[in-house]
């Protein structure tokens, strides 16, 4: 087989199989990784306690941030911009994408660590930070260069190996389950955890880049590609660029707008619990949402897989199986999230005490079930967004968010201001319903929607 064949053989499968077996190789990764994270979690907070605990999750909270703030979630523009020319043998356009793709990664890597340590070094008193963790705080940033690594993501997604993908989070937990658990020996503190969650950030980077590189190698696509990267930066500078591929300027800033505004639900809650409730409090909250989350996991993966599928249908003009796959996955990971919920209603409160302890449940539970049913709802809307970027109503959606956040993230200050810990869920919920409510009125109002509903 040639190289050329090699690099579309990906891009042929049947949909549906290649969605259900990619889903599986990222269940099997979870799999591995969920528990692993949970020895992780149980031995930080049994050596440091919850407030060493939460010191390092407030700071990682805020390196999180920072990241998603200038992520430009360049592997949905590689999933795009890229597929296309790959598909019809134009591997020069490919990778020009690529390489643009990968100057958005780098560029925001580093606008994220040079704003983190900034803002780390000036407003240390507004994030709650106590001066224990000043100087940690600040080095910490660092880790901030390596959680960009969209393009790698992408890049394996549109070859369709999704197995190596589920790689990245297992070695990134197997570092801080053996990191940690060797400061048993070597003296734990605040410092040490955090160089252990710093390292396990530089490993999940360094296997991902190094992994969508070979894949680059196998199908002869690496060559020329930094040849590429330097003639991009002029015809970046002329516009050139830009008027052979409308509209990616739009699409990544698009992408990067929503992605900033989607932290908002993810790494927030644990910023505003620390600067409000204190590192105690702070350190229950990221165990909750670590808790709820990877419950849901398994059904939010769906989307991971589903959102090259729908450019490919969408760059066919299937609109019939593309508006039928949105329907199926919704279904799909809505059900799947709906039982974890159950299951977590039943028997959640006697494994989180032999977890954490009788005093650490009592604290945590009620917010884990809260922030559950959150993702729960996330889940069943989950197929909206990448069907509104997918059919170029990126505006619409990024909209959406921005709405959403001026609704939710004052609230959120002033539930944890006057509930603590106990005002994160309730405030989580209400703010996924709206997102999610708004984001399927977006969809069931799109005039080709309607046109497909009888087919």
């Amino acid at each position: 087989m040639s190289d050329e064949q090699s690099s579309l053989q990906p891009l042929k499968a049947v949909g549906g199989r290649r969605v259900i077996k990619n889903v599986s190789l990222l269940l099997g990764g979870r799999a591995i990784n969920a528990p692993l994270s949970l020895v992780h979690i149980w031995l930080a907070t049994h050596l440091l306690g919850s407030h060493g605990f939460g010191l390092v999750a407030m700071m990682y909270a805020f390196a999180r941030t920072m990241s998603d703030l200038v992520d430009f979630q360049s592997w949905q523009t590689v999933l795009k911009y890229g597929l296309h020319p790959l598909t019809v043998g134009d591997f020069s356009g490919f990778q020009r994408v690529v390489a643009f793709s990968f100057l958005l990664d780098g560029i925001g890597g580093l606008i994220g660590c040079a704003g983190g340590i900034a803002i780390s070094l000036s407003g240390m008193t507004l994030l709650g930070w106590p001066p224990e963790i000043h100087v940690v705080g600040v080095v910490f940033c660092v880790s901030i260069l390596f959680m960009a690594s969209a393009t790698p993501t992408g890049l394996l997604s549109v070859f369709n190996r999704y197995d190596l993908i589920s790689i990245q989070g297992v070695a990134a937990t197997i570092v801080r389950v053996i990191g940690t658990a060797a400061l048993t020996f070597t003296g734990a503190s605040v410092m040490a955890l955090a160089a252990v969650w710093i390292l396990a950030e530089v490993v999940a980077w360094a296997t991902l880049s190094v992994m969508a590189l070979r894949e680059l190698m196998r199908r002869n696509l690496i060559r020329g590609l930094p040849t590429e990267l330097w003639k991009l930066l002029p015809d970046l500078a002329n516009g050139f660029f830009f008027r052979t591929h409308p509209g990616i300027r739009r699409f990544a800033l698009a992408t990067n707008l929503n992605s900033a505004l989607a932290l908002t639900f993810n790494h927030i809650g644990t910023l505003v619990v620390g600067a409000y409730a204190g590192p105690a409090s702070a350190g229950y909250c990221r165990i909750a949402s670590q808790i709820a989350s990877g419950i849901a996991k398994p059904a939010s993966i769906i989307q991971t897989t589903v959102y090259p599928e729908m450019a490919r249908l969408w760059r066919e003009h299937a609109m019939t199986r593309l508006y039928r796959l949105t329907f199926q996955v919704a279904l799909a990971a809505g059900g799947i999230g709906t039982c974890l919920l159950i299951a977590t209603l039943l028997a959640g409160k006697p494994l989180l005490q032999l977890y954490i302890g009788h005093s650490g449940a009592v604290q945590t539970l009620p917010v884990i079930l809260w922030l559950l049913a959150a993702e729960v709802v996330a889940v069943w809307g989950l197929p909206l967004e990448p069907l509104l970027f997918t059919t170029n109503r990126s505006g619409a959606a990024t909209s959406v968010r921005l709405l959403d956040c001026l609704v939710f993230f004052p609230g959120l200050v002033l539930v944890v201001r006057r509930y603590g810990l106990d005002g994160v869920g309730p405030m989580t919920l209400l703010g996924v319903t709206l997102l999610i409510g708004l984001q399927l009125f977006l969809v069931l109002r799109t005039p080709t929607l309607r046109t497909a509903n009888g087919l």
